[in-house]
């Protein structure tokens, strides 16, 4: 399995890659567990790359002939389904570790002897018969979420069988546009189109300013430091999927991509309404978290050009520009000039959905708060 984001993993089973919540993994007694990291640091660029190859298989297929000849000397070529321990090596092969020498063919056992891996100690806590039917019974966004992925998936083989990922649903609607009636019906049936609400059902103070001023205790200050601390890498991934859907959507304007649209639209603004709640509560409460934990993507790092590069090109081209005529990275995003200071767009959804940070001088910032952007400045670490 391959932790993605604070709570939540993906892995391939026999019911193909999905994602999982990890606070409602359990185990039998007897079963040996294992936890794994990288022995050297990792940046956040080829983090990045590990989560998003991982998420960019769910749905792909469990492929049990080639788990099985994982352990044995067979070796035949590769298809483009899945097995647990081929997902995360060549997760990881694409952030440029070779965790094992044959990635599209290895075992559990080698992974787990991989000499780029270190161990570390397993915290698991032991769940009574109670807690056990509570967790199992009660709703999750995380677990409906698998099962909608499932049925949409389900339904798209019945035409499609040649479909694994949604990349491949992509590829499949610019080719057959006959067929997106089927698509279109197939997004409905699955429930994927409205399961944000689920999230919000349960737990509406994490989207209400109002409400959450009313909740206390450390249960909601650790909900709101663990969301701080993704406050965009958590969610960019929406906004990256927003920005592809609408690219294609130009080229090959289907009803099932304009759904899609919509839906990416909602999640990207619904995650910039648990951040910024988040970082309200925080900040009337307990400020000195806030500023140690609070994510902050530099403008013009390594991480904050592989994010605009997919979801703003023109911003990317202009701010590399004027970054190699100025031979600095602290130059204005817009104009190029100096000096100029870095400031965090707190609503990047409604202005310019997954663009995290821009860095101004002082005409270009007075310019974007009249264009509504709502700009905080970094804290000083």
């Amino acid at each position: 399995m391959i932790c993605v984001q604070h709570s939540s993993f993906i892995d391939s089973t026999m019911e193909g890659v999905l994602a999982h919540n990890i606070q409602r993994l359990f185990f039998e007694d007897d079963e040996s567990v294992f936890h794994f990291r990288l022995r050297e640091g990792v940046s956040p660029e080829k983090l990045a790359a590990i989560t998003e190859y991982a998420r960019s298989q769910v749905g792909t297929r469990y492929s049990l002939p080639e788990a099985a000849r994982s352990v044995i000397a067979v070796r035949k070529p590769r298809s483009r389904q899945q097995f647990c321990s081929r997902l995360v090596a060549q997760a990881y092969g694409k952030a440029g570790f070779e965790l094992v020498p044959d990635p599209d063919y290895c075992s559990p056992e080698v992974l787990r002897n991989s000499p780029l891996l270190q161990e570390l100690p397993v915290q698991t806590e032991t769940v009574s018969k109670e807690e056990f039917e509570w967790w199992s019974t009660s709703d999750n966004a995380i677990e409906k979420s698998k099962e909608a992925y499932k049925t949409l998936f389900k339904r798209i083989r019945e035409f499609a069988p040649d479909v694994e990922n949604h990349d491949d649903l992509l590829k499949f609607r610019a080719r057959h546009p006959d067929a997106d009636p089927y698509v279109v019906e197939a997004l409905h049936d699955s429930g994927l189109l409205d399961l944000w609400q689920v999230d919000i059902d349960l737990h509406p103070s994490r989207y209400d300013h109002t409400l959450m001023a009313q909740q206390r205790g450390e249960s909601v200050r650790h909900y709101c430091i663990s969301t701080v601390r993704e406050a965009y890498t958590g969610g960019i991934r929406y906004a990256q999927n927003l920005a592809t859907l609408k690219r294609v959507f130009k080229d090959f304007p289907r009803p099932s991509l304009e759904l899609e649209i919509a839906l990416y639209e909602t999640l990207t603004r619904n995650h910039q309404s648990r951040r910024e709640v988040a970082y309200s509560w925080l900040r009337a409460h307990h400020p000195d978290d806030l500023a140690q934990d609070m994510e902050q993507i530099a403008p013009h790092s390594p991480e904050w050009f592989r994010v605009v590069e997919v979801v703003d090109a023109n911003l990317n081209a202009l701010s590399k520009y004027a970054v190699q005529q100025e031979d600095s990275p602290y130059v204005c995003s817009t104009c190029g000039d100096q000096p100029a200071h870095a400031y965090r767009i707190a609503n990047e959804a409604d202005v310019n959905p997954g663009v995290p940070s821009l860095s101004l001088c002082e005409d270009c910032l007075e310019i974007r708060r009249r264009m509504g952007y709502i700009l905080d400045p970094f804290f000083d670490r």
